[in-house]
């Protein structure tokens, strides 16, 4: 089967849809799905149309919602469909039968898939749940737009983060929603890393269970009450998804100390967040906190090998970017520490 679009106008929006999944270069695209370059300028142009298989794989690279777009704007066509003049005949004849049949079609795929994305997601809080929802709180945002596009993001950067991402975070979240399809970008010209998840059941996940707002959060963010009623474990994995995201450490290498002197670090200009761990620490650790007026931020910072210590045993990191500089530091042993089983 060959895939014909409706117009030069469908064709477009697909191929341009499809740039912008691939860093908005063509080459990506042509080289991702092994075809070659003046056979693809041939389709992009409508020359040829796509085979079906080839129209189905890159189809799976757009989400659901684009995805329906697309199907509702093409036409399938037989290998041998120029030479069968009678078929084409047919189906202009019966263009209005064919399209009703296609909107039913399509409006049983939406009823099936609005009803499990609605399902309520069927979880127990764990300390793993909790640390993404600290990832979340350090480096997230979540929106819904116009067009019904459920749009959720986790920031961070790509020379030191992506394994983080990859092999921690998503893991996480997927063993709860597992048709979950994230998306890794690796914006140009940039050192930022965004994984995307598009996905109404996640976006209902947080907003409903955890009471978190859609839109700019950098001001009122803080951990959920759903969280701070449990137990000290899950508080503590929030807080190390909160420090892997947005926190980190420093080593100070200045000849006054004899080794390497750390510093555990964070920034956040969310005043509820700020009191939150300020409060929450401080019965563990000795702080400096304070407000920096010229940057509009609060700052909280624990300093010391002992504090380090008492840090990696009681909260710990998963991050790596974190983890090798703790590795440095003299007497550290992670092995025995939460990074161990993080």
């Amino acid at each position: 089967m060959r895939v014909r679009f409706y117009d030069k106008n469908s064709r477009k929006l697909f191929f341009l849809c499809l740039r912008d999944i691939f860093d908005n270069k063509w080459k990506n695209v042509y080289v991702k799905y092994n075809v070659p370059r003046k056979t693809f300028d041939k389709y992009l142009s409508g020359e040829i149309c796509l085979p079906e298989v080839l129209f189905q794989e890159l189809l799976k690279s757009l989400d659901e919602d684009k995805q329906i777009k697309i199907k509702n704007r093409i036409i399938l066509l037989q290998e041998n469909w120029g030479d069968v003049l009678g078929g084409k005949r047919a189906y202009k004849l019966n263009y209005a039968y064919f399209k009703r049949g296609r909107e039913i079609g399509l409006n049983r795929i939406k009823e099936k898939r609005n009803m499990k994305q609605t399902a309520k997601i069927d979880f127990v809080l764990s300390k793993e749940i909790c640390e993404f929802i600290g990832a979340f709180i350090g480096d997230g945002c979540f929106n819904v737009y116009k067009n019904k596009l459920y749009h959720i993001e986790i920031a961070g950067d790509r020379r030191y983060d992506y394994k983080y991402h990859s092999e921690r975070l998503i893991p996480i979240i997927k063993a709860i929603i597992s048709d979950l399809n994230p998306h890794i970008y690796f914006p140009k010209n940039k050192n930022s890393i965004r994984t995307v998840f598009y996905s109404k059941r996640l976006f209902t996940f947080l907003k409903d269970e955890f009471g978190f707002i859609p839109g700019k959060k950098t001001y009122t963010i803080s951990i959920p009450k759903r969280i701070m009623d449990s137990n000290d474990e899950f508080i503590r994995s929030t807080i190390r998804g909160i420090f892997d995201t947005d926190g980190g450490i420093f080593l100070d290498k200045r000849k006054k100390y004899k080794t390497l002197y750390p510093r555990i670090t964070l920034d956040t200009k969310s005043f509820e967040l700020y009191n939150q761990l300020v409060e929450y620490l401080s019965k563990d650790f000795k702080l400096y906190n304070k407000f920096n007026k010229s940057r509009n931020i609060y700052k909280i910072e624990i300093y010391g090998i002992i504090q380090l210590k008492k840090w990696m045993s009681k909260i710990g990191f998963s991050n790596e970017r974190h983890l090798k500089k703790v590795e440095l530091v003299p007497n550290i042993r992670l092995e025995n520490s939460h990074a161990a089983v993080a």
